[in-house]
């Protein structure tokens, strides 16, 4: 259910440079909180160029939270910025928890999976549904929410994106459900209009018979807050997380982005840098 709630609010993003000159620095810490204790922390860094993107998001348990729960994520993406979007084109995803440390490296072509490599390795079974999943076109988490933010629209919802991380396939389906503000009184540092939208998790292949019958029964749905922040190297706004809101094990949890700066300064003008 974390690395559920992980890949929820792991929506970061990095875009290497198409151009020095147009080039812009994203950085962001999203502190996530149950029950008014910090239980995590998920950094991402952020080059953004005109055509082309690597992603990177760590994930670590902080407080308290970190004596009880054993779960380290890290992941990097990389790709293109086209007309029709992002797509991937290498992904590595590192995961340890409870003390079995898994990486899965997945290359695309477009928008499909042409290699996988995962250790350990699953059973024959399994990789076949993956491969199933996968084979009618994917993106990986980080590229997902890649397309997300770069999408010209003054709506980034309303879409529905089939996720595949080499251990897991899955869908991320989108509505928007209203436009809000944040203000002084808000949590993060970010102020300024925004766009909630409702994200429900579906898996399709990888987990056990059991984790996927409990999911599919009761699909996790999530709240994000999409931010419009202007980017110098795509000539126009993109769309950046700054809170979600949702349940980790029946428990509730919201996450801010506490710490936020493009190329060295507050997402706009009435943004704070930290908190």
């Amino acid at each position: 259910a974390a690395a559920v709630a992980a890949s929820a609010f792991t929506l970061a993003f990095t875009i290497s440079p198409g151009s020095a000159a147009a080039a812009d620095k994203l950085k962001v810490q999203y502190d996530l909180y149950t029950r008014g204790i910090r239980a995590f922390a998920l950094n991402y860094s952020a080059d953004i160029g005109q055509n082309s993107f690597i992603a990177k998001a760590k994930l670590r348990p902080k407080g308290l939270a970190s004596l009880f729960i054993d779960l380290k994520m890290d992941m990097t993406s990389s790709g293109a910025l086209t007309k029709k979007g992002a797509r991937s084109d290498n992904f590595t995803m590192k995961v340890k928890e409870k003390g079995k440390n898994a990486r899965y490296e997945v290359n695309f072509d477009g928008l499909q999976p042409v290699s996988t490599k995962r250790k350990p390795a699953v059973k024959r079974d399994t990789e076949a549904r993956l491969n199933k999943a996968s084979a009618a076109g994917a993106r990986d988490t980080l590229a997902s929410i890649m397309d997300i933010a770069v999408t010209p629209a003054k709506n980034p919802c309303d879409s529905s994106y089939r996720v595949y991380n080499g251990k897991e396939v899955f869908k991320l389906d989108l509505q928007k459900i209203k436009d809000d503000r944040f203000g002084k009184k808000d949590g993060g540092v970010y102020r300024g209009p925004a766009i909630v939208c409702s994200m429900t998790y579906s898996t399709l292949a990888g987990l056990s018979a059991k984790t996927e019958s409990k999911y599919r029964k009761n699909p996790p749905v999530f709240r994000v807050w999409f931010a419009p922040v202007r980017s110098t190297a795509l000539g126009r706004d993109m769309n950046v997380l700054v809170a979600v809101t949702g349940k980790i094990k029946g428990k509730d949890f919201v996450a801010y982005a506490n710490k936020a700066t493009l190329s060295g300064r507050p997402l706009n003008s009435k943004s704070l840098a930290k908190r």
